[in-house]
């Protein structure tokens, strides 16, 4: 029987977060009737919340890393079954322009995703394409399995940077989507991999933990160059900026070697002062931009399901929809790395 109503956590404007009771959007051909069990607590939703991201409108509901169990199945949906648990692709592709033709839909020039530019899922019921939706295995719990949207991207990242076995490479960033590269770059066979990051104990035990080799936590990052390989080298040959400041893209810059590979993947700022175009160019650097990765959602749930990932140890905080509308308007500097919101009891 369908639910008539939910509740869902709306943005109202800049600054402004409600929870809200709605009415149940309509189950159309193609699309699955979702009960929400979990959703993952994103910091693209704090850019939401403060006005940040193109293509969000006041009134939209919040929320894209939900594991969900399937309870209704509209006109012609296949190969999913009633009480199935489920994790969702928020990118919605055309299906009709030249990447989506050419099996780049993470290049769609029509794209909208679901949570950034279409109603989301932090709600007890949602509607999601069926096409979206993937099978969760019992491997991977409801906690977990939120955070396997990001790891898709993150995993798109580094196959992208095509790691070479022994390459040296330096990660900044604190957060989720440091930690999980540097777990990346050790299955891709990376030799010395090095973390520049806050000073926050709980996450250099993690880093030190999934094999970093060294951790550096003050803003001195010419630490960072004293092996003596890397002072060989004049630099690394991998450099990812998980941050996105100014402050953290040049310094990711000043650390490649020549011909060195820089991947920019944080997104604190959309737009980045005094970039160095000259030393850009004169020492070939290859610069790499990467989001959505949708061929990686198969690979990353095997990843997980087989625990050659450990991600379920980066969450440090459950918390309930009523919770969200202070959370996502009062974010606190050096709290849980991920909180995940419980909004039913699973399977």
């Amino acid at each position: 029987m369908m639910p008539e109503s939910t509740r869902c956590i709306i943005w109202n404007g800049p600054g402004k977060v409600s929870l809200q009771r709605r009415a149940v959007p309509e189950l159309t051909a193609g699309h699955v009737l979702v009960e929400v069990i979990t959703n993952g607590l994103c910091s693209t939703d704090y850019a939401i919340v403060r006005g940040e991201v193109a293509g969000s409108w006041p009134g939209m509901a919040l929320g894209h890393e939900p594991v969900a169990l399937v309870r209704a199945l509209g006109e012609g949906v296949s190969g999913l079954e009633i009480g199935q648990r489920v994790v969702l692709d928020t990118m919605l592709a055309c299906g009709q322009c030249r990447f989506c033709r050419g099996g780049h839909t993470e290049l769609c020039s029509h794209s909208n995703e679901i949570g950034f530019s279409v109603d989301g899922n932090y709600a007890d019921y949602a509607i999601a394409p069926a096409a979206n939706l993937h099978p969760l295995p019992d491997s991977v719990g409801d906690l977990e399995g939120t955070l396997i949207e990001a790891l898709t991207c993150q995993m798109g990242a580094v196959e992208a940077l095509n790691v070479g076995f022994g390459e040296s490479a330096v990660i900044i960033g604190s957060g989720l989507a440091a930690l999980t590269f540097l777990q990346l770059l050790r299955n891709k066979g990376a030799g010395w991999v090095a973390l520049s990051m806050r000073n926050y104990p709980e996450r250099v035990r993690l880093a030190e933990s999934y094999g970093a080799d060294a951790v550096i936590t003050d803003e001195d990052m010419s630490k960072l160059r004293l092996p003596s390989f890397i002072q060989a080298s004049d630099g690394f040959d991998l450099v990812i900026d998980a941050v996105g400041t100014e402050q953290s893209t040049l310094a990711a810059l000043s650390l490649a070697r020549r011909g060195g590979k820089v991947l920019l993947y944080g997104l604190s700022r959309a737009v980045v002062d005094n970039f160095p175009l000259g030393e850009a160019i004169f020492r070939n650097f290859t610069l790499f931009g990467k989001t959505s990765a949708p061929k990686m959602w198969q690979p990353a749930i095997g990843l997980m399901g087989r625990e050659a990932i450990h991600l379920k140890d980066m969450i440090g905080e459950v918390v309930t929809l009523e919770d969200l509308p202070r959370l996502l308007t009062s974010r606190e500097s050096g709290g849980p790395i991920k909180r995940v919101v419980q909004i039913a009891k699973g399977k």
